[in-house]
């Protein structure tokens, strides 16, 4: 059986700044969110807002190495660096205060991965 290589170019260039981030600064959350994200698309978390309400408290900073969805109601303000969101994610989550950051404003922003919170 012959394994499909995904054809997205800005997810391997992702992939490839993401493990080279990993290396350079000793940060293992950033090789392990590459090898997610080297798996099938159907098999990265799909993470409701409400999830982050119950679980995280505010002003923390979420790593979602798949897609953020807009399910729920939001009260306190996050930094959520996804590979995607909903346009209501997204909404919800500047509404509250926070911030919508790709991975790779992420990664760039926290290159040691501390302080990150992963969900998924």
């Amino acid at each position: 059986m012959s394994l499909k290589q995904k054809t997205n170019a800005h997810l391997h260039e992702l992939v490839r700044n993401l493990r080279r981030l990993s290396w350079q600064h000793e940060a293992p959350i950033w090789r392990d969110i590459a090898k997610r994200l080297e798996r099938s698309a159907q098999n990265w978390p799909h993470i409701n807002l409400s999830r982050l309400e119950y679980h995280l408290d505010a002003d923390t900073m979420v790593v979602v190495p798949g897609k953020l969805l807009g399910a729920g109601t939001l009260t306190k303000a996050f930094t959520v660096g996804a590979f995607n969101f909903t346009q209501s994610a997204r909404r919800k989550i500047e509404a509250a205060g926070g911030k919508c950051l790709t991975l790779a404003e992420m990664a760039e922003a926290h290159p040691k991965g501390t302080g990150l919170h992963l969900m998924g």
